[in-house]
């Protein structure tokens, strides 16, 4: 194994907690009136053609996750059914349970037969009066999709006070090849109240695996967490249970393609993600592509980059009782060399001036919102430290990275 290595953070990077948006967000409303950026027709986007090179135009985004765009959520929900939904979170029973929903709109757009549940880890991140969400358009109709998607995610954890490191986290990982969700923020108003502003993201599910892997390869089983399966109702799963059957690396080769793990689990690292695989083995899904085997996707991206404030943590220094797998592949020479030159790439591509620019104008799209969110766990000025604590992360993990690179490299 390599030595584990350090390096000194840099100086804060010529911040400025005065600095204005690099570009227009197309925030124009305050708090509380709910406007949107969309015309109130048909709910698409203004801009039906996104520009060449836009993320939207490379990624194949829905428009709703547009990067310019707050999209304002309006769910009308009996109180007898709101009352279960806060007595679920109340009392942690883990239920996530599914209610319906009595009338849906979306930025002037409505939808029947759309229903909510809780989402989050009642353990650990269901505290205070914030409740996070999944949206579903399919548990009634399981033909109807709403903007192509079957579902939608809320997330606004008490451990991200920028709110901004999921759609940070996502745009990172496809600048660098490798599939996540497509994310942005969103509103949402309960009851004709507005409840909070969120991360606002797509979950992993059919629509998902066509826009990354086209449609000829999206029939796979998908695993949450590596074992649960998400589609594909009945399936065989006999290959991921022989894939927990045995942790020896001379098994594994048969279920996929190491490289496609090895440089996802050192995307992660760059970041890095703190509860991810790489580290934890938490949250991420495995994909059993029809052609290439397992693959390991990354989900749930709030936990990134400032989260414990470890810029100079390394990339080898993992918890490896969590994720024996990794442990397995990167013990053989071949692969914690690859995992190096991994490392390596992903510093040489880590734009921290672009992630930056891009958090100062996401920063003043959501900020008076966040500021004004009734359920929020911390201060605007928490936020404020938070925002600028992520800004100067992106420099300080890149030179350190960089670093570490050039010195396991010459090993």
């Amino acid at each position: 194994m390599l030595l584990l290595w350090a390096c000194t953070p840099t100086a804060l990077v010529g911040l400025d907690t005065d600095d204005t948006a690099a570009r227009d967000t197309g925030l124009e409303d305050v708090p509380g009136d709910g406007g949107d950026d969309t015309d109130d027709d048909t709910g698409e986007s203004e801009d039906d053609d996104p520009e060449e090179g836009s993320d939207e135009d490379l990624w194949d985004c829905s428009e709703i996750f547009e990067q310019d765009r707050l999209p304002t959520y309006r769910l009308t929900i009996a109180d007898a059914e709101w009352r279960a939904i806060e007595r679920e979170f109340a009392t942690r029973d883990g239920t996530k349970g599914y209610h319906p929903v009595e009338a849906f709109e979306m930025d002037g757009e409505t939808l029947p037969d759309v229903s909510i549940r809780l989402k989050g880890n009642e353990g650990y991140s269901w505290v205070g009066t914030k409740m996070q969400f999944v949206i579903s358009f399919v548990e009634v109709n399981e033909d109807q999709r709403f903007h192509g998607q079957r579902h939608v995610a809320f997330d606004a954890t008490w451990y991200d006070a920028t709110l901004l490191n999921n759609r940070t986290a996502s745009r990172f990982l496809r600048r660098n090849g490798h599939p996540a969700p497509c994310a942005n923020n969103g509103l949402l108003y309960i009851n004709d109240a507005y409840y909070g502003i969120y991360a606002h993201m797509e979950e992993p599910d059919r629509e998902y695996l066509e826009r990354n892997f086209g449609k000829e390869f999206a029939d796979g089983n998908l695993y949450k967490y590596g074992y649960e399966l998400k589609n594909n109702p009945g399936a065989d799963t006999s290959r991921v249970q022989g894939w927990w059957s045995s942790y020896n690396y001379a098994d594994l080769e048969a279920y996929g393609d190491p490289d496609q793990w090895v440089s996802e689990w050192a995307a992660e690292a760059t970041m890095p993600d703190w509860d991810g695989y790489w580290i934890s083995g938490h949250n991420y899904f495995i994909y059993d592509h029809p052609e290439r085997g397992f693959m390991y996707l990354a989900w749930d991206l709030d936990a990134t980059f400032s989260y414990y404030n470890a810029m100079s943590y390394d990339p080898f220094g993992v918890y490896w009782d969590y994720v024996p797998h990794e442990r397995s592949v990167l013990g053989e020479a071949e692969w914690e060399e690859r995992f190096v030159e991994y490392i390596a790439q992903y510093a040489e591509n880590y734009d921290a001036e672009l992630m930056e620019e891009e958090v100062v104008a996401w920063d003043e799209q959501v900020r008076d919102w966040l500021d004004q969110d009734p359920n929020k766990y911390y201060t605007t000025a928490d936020h404020d430290t938070a925002v600028l604590t992520l800004r100067q992360a992106f420099h300080d993990r890149r030179d350190f990275l960089l670093a570490w690179a050039d010195y396991n490299l010459d090993r």
